[in-house]
């Protein structure tokens, strides 16, 4: 059922996103498949080991995440898959991951991509990009935009066109902070060589979220050298980024310019009549018969973050698919009641971040706005002037002026402590990124 797999996607991504990555990658990224079955959700594993951790130990994690998805308490069964070969076989192919795991999302294609006058330009160049003979026309095509607007579905659009115009063609989908991570553990397992092979090889190389990359010297000085050899043999480079090149503080001022050779393209957020048209576009994809009054409500609530509505036509596709609950305007209400917080104004957004902050520390929002020295104030307060900086982008003199006036450089110096401590303390770097994550992908 296509309504239960796109379930299932983000009943992962939400997971992906409350546990540590080496948590999810051990237990929930190994999962054989899940299926609705009978009214239930069936999980299988490959083992009876593995089975009984997930049922153990996850049981409330995913009951969380389904009512997180789709709003309905659910049932759920754990069994041991009868694919232990198949899952073997599967691992034994992990050279062909990269793009097996962006091709899983087809439906990220060119033909249900919708464009207005937000995302009309990227939306050319990446279809040109993906037509034309590789490496050829922008290159590199540098995308950026806010989190939730179609940089990604954009993105495995041109991977998606170009395999299947030549299937044979060597994609590198990856993230800039894997790439980092990988080459970190090719400098400790002294193999760089690997490393340098696979990304220079590469016919085209996508890279999502390069702002990442910042502050980081030497994946920064591995990245150029790579960028250049595949930029010089006529290969494709497609980044993506929340900001300009321009914009990017900490990033190297060669890379910078490299990326302004290109073509920058921006994605804004959807004006009303895009809006209305991804929703009527959703719908159709789900078999949905959404009244207009439903449509115009869904377009007025959720204004900046098309992954949203996205998350909203699926959960009303559930609701119906699974359950038979057909869609009214008081269960859209209540589905658009919990996101509605995020299109407040970016002052709001500040003050979230504060308190939040405040929360992890045990403090108060005015301990933290406030000019107390001490080593635990002090701290939080770096973490939510780092993290108002990478959710909101607003400027450093804008960020000290919602800290009682403090100055540009105030600001810049306690940006720049987190900046270097995430290098080396990983308790405080994984606080940080999730609380980032709490804001950016909501």
């Amino acid at each position: 059922m296509e309504s239960f797999a796109e379930v299932w996607e983000q009943v992962l991504e939400y997971c992906k996103n409350i546990m540590s990555e080496t948590t999810y990658k051990m237990w929930i990224e190994t999962i054989d498949k899940a299926e609705f079955i009978d009214g239930k959700v069936v999980i299988s594993s490959a083992t009876e080991f593995r089975n009984t951790i997930l049922k153990d130990k996850f049981y409330g994690t995913f009951k969380e995440a389904f009512e997180n998805v789709i709003g309905i308490d659910i049932d759920l069964e754990f069994r041991v898959s009868q694919k232990q070969e198949e899952a073997k076989a599967e691992e034994e192919n992990s050279s062909e991951e990269r793009y097996e795991d962006t091709n899983r999302l087809s439906n990220y294609n060119f033909d249900n991509f919708i464009v207005g006058a937000s995302n009309k330009l990227a939306h050319a160049a990446s279809w040109r990009v993906a037509t034309a003979e590789t490496g050829s026309v922008y290159n590199p095509l540098f995308i950026y935009g806010h989190s939730g607007l179609g940089k990604t579905h954009l993105m495995i659009a041109i991977q998606n066109e170009m395999k299947k115009r030549s299937p044979d063609i060597n994609i590198i989908y990856t993230t800039s902070e894997n790439f980092m991570n990988e080459f970190i553990s090719c400098i400790t397992k002294k193999d760089n060589i690997t490393f340098r092979e696979k990304y220079r090889k590469a016919d085209a190389l996508f890279i999502d979220d390069i702002q990442f990359i910042k502050n980081k010297h030497q994946t920064q000085e591995e990245f150029f050298h790579t960028f250049n050899d595949l930029i010089n043999a006529k290969k494709q480079v497609v980044i993506t980024s929340d900001r300009p090149p321009k914009e990017i503080e900490g990033l190297d001022e060669r890379i910078k310019t490299r990326f302004e050779s290109g073509l920058i393209a921006d994605i804004q957020p959807p004006d009303i009549e895009t809006r209305i048209a991804i929703i009527m576009k959703k719908a159709e994809d789900h078999d949905l018969d959404l009244s207009k009054q439903i449509i115009n409500y869904i377009a007025e609530k959720i204004k900046d973050n098309i992954r949203q509505i996205e998350g909203t036509i699926n959960k009303i596709a559930a609701m119906e698919n699974l359950y038979g609950i057909s869609p009214t305007m008081g269960s859209i209400q209540k589905i658009i009641h919990d996101i509605e917080t995020d299109n407040r104004p970016v002052s709001a957004t500040v003050d979230e971040i504060i308190e939040s902050v405040a929360d992890k520390y045990d403090l108060t929002k005015g301990d933290i706005v406030s000019d107390k020295r001490n080593a635990n104030i002090a701290l939080a307060r770096n973490v939510a002037m780092y993290v108002i900086r990478e959710v909101t982008g607003l400027s450093l003199e804008n960020i000290g002026n919602k800290f009682g006036g403090k100055k540009h450089s105030t600001v810049k110096h306690s940006v720049d402590i987190i900046e270097e401590k995430i290098q080396y303390d990983v308790d405080l770097k994984n606080t940080v990124y999730n609380i980032i994550k709490q804001f950016k992908d909501r």
